[in-house]
């Protein structure tokens, strides 16, 4: 965080890229937003809380949009960083990779170590 607060000077011009992208991603809310949404219909087309007050509704609602909100976050927010740490050159994805490879309890059995030194896409 503190590199993009400084302007990304150490990052590449994909790296800005990357996270410009990030930054602007939209998916987690919207898939949040209709998860939370689609929770709150079936919930009337199912009539539970038919006799009870209508705010009540909000309390299956709620989860189902924290929940599909979080992964979806999540899965979004470790492609952005699997892809930062695959330029080989710049300062800023080897100290990125370089604290990965510390986080990580069994450095050589990651599979997302091999597949950077491969050059695989992850998906």
């Amino acid at each position: 965080h503190a590199e993009i607060k400084e302007g990304g000077k150490a990052l590449s011009a994909r790296q800005r890229e990357l996270t410009s992208w990030q930054q602007g991603d939209v998916v987690p809310p919207i898939l949040g937003l209709f998860c939370g949404c689609g929770c709150i219909l079936l919930c009337r087309r199912l009539r539970f809380f038919a006799t009870a007050p209508r705010a009540l509704v909000l309390a299956p609602a709620v989860p189902c949009y924290v929940l599909s909100y979080q992964v979806s976050y999540h899965a979004r927010e470790a492609e952005y960083l699997i892809e930062m740490m695959r330029e080989d050159r710049q300062k800023f994805a080897k100290r990125l990779r370089a604290k990965f490879e510390v986080a990580s309890r069994d450095v050589t059995k990651s599979q997302i170590l091999d597949d950077l030194e491969a050059g695989v896409d992850i998906e």
